[in-house]
């Protein structure tokens, strides 16, 4: 059985500073990780390509609409896809992964990484899909699901959380959001601009409901603009 200083559960931004912060002191540790990719959701299915698939939507939006007389707008001619969209998000994604965690993790002389699904057997015995190690520590850095709500008829009507709306290859003809926080609107605005029709729902008296009211106000009328529904 091996024995590590330390073995980390989990494969995200937690997990890998614990990595890097423990190679620095030279002590052994263990990544164990499985379901989302080295990097967890950040780069994944997080702020990384959800900036870039605004960053598209963004650009799609310029030439649409003009606000000056002497700038024409583009012409697209029906060439702009979904699927080459989330092509190129994925192409950004798994090069990051890449640089930033993977060859990084690489050059760490005192970690290892064991992709498969870590289990707590005893203590400081951790099985990974039936071989087992052994940590003087254990970390657990496992993050979270998307908390889905208990709305009757929900799971019957099927829905998307982040992950499986960032893998879409077309958008679709109407999409309701619920929540109006930041990421709600994120996915609102950028599937709006990709030409679906989009409604968001959101319980309190204003969407980012931590915001002040007065940019609250503001930018729902810039997103009721652009024909998003709350």
């Amino acid at each position: 059985m091996t024995t590590y200083d330390i073995i980390i559960l989990g494969g995200g931004a937690a997990a890998f500073a614990a990595a890097t912060k423990a190679n620095d002191l030279q002590a052994t540790a263990l990544i164990v990780n499985s379901g989302l990719p080295l990097g967890g959701t950040c780069v994944n299915v997080g702020c990384v390509p959800s900036k870039h698939l605004l960053g598209i939507a963004d650009a799609l939006e310029a030439t649409r609409h003009s606000a000056f007389d002497s700038v024409p707008l583009g012409r697209l001619n029906g060439q702009f896809s979904v699927r080459a969209a989330r092509n190129e998000k994925d192409a950004l994604v798994e090069g990051l992964r890449r640089r930033n965690y993977e060859q990084v993790l690489e050059s760490l002389e005192h970690i290892d990484l064991r992709e498969g699904r870590g289990r707590i057997v005893a203590p400081g015995g951790v099985d990974v899909d039936g071989e087992s190690f052994e940590g003087r520590h254990i970390l657990v850095a496992t993050g979270a699901r998307a908390s889905i709500p208990a709305i009757p008829g929900l799971a019957d009507a099927g829905y998307l959380t982040n992950v499986e709306a960032l893998q879409l290859d077309e958008a679709p003809g109407r999409l309701v959001v619920i929540g109006g926080g930041p990421l709600g609107l994120e996915f609102a605005q950028i599937f709006a601009r990709f030409g679906s029709h989009v409604t968001v729902l959101e319980a309190l008296p204003q969407i980012v409901p931590k915001a002040e009211p007065e940019i609250a106000a503001a930018l729902g009328e810039a997103l009721e603009e652009e024909g998003i529904a709350i």
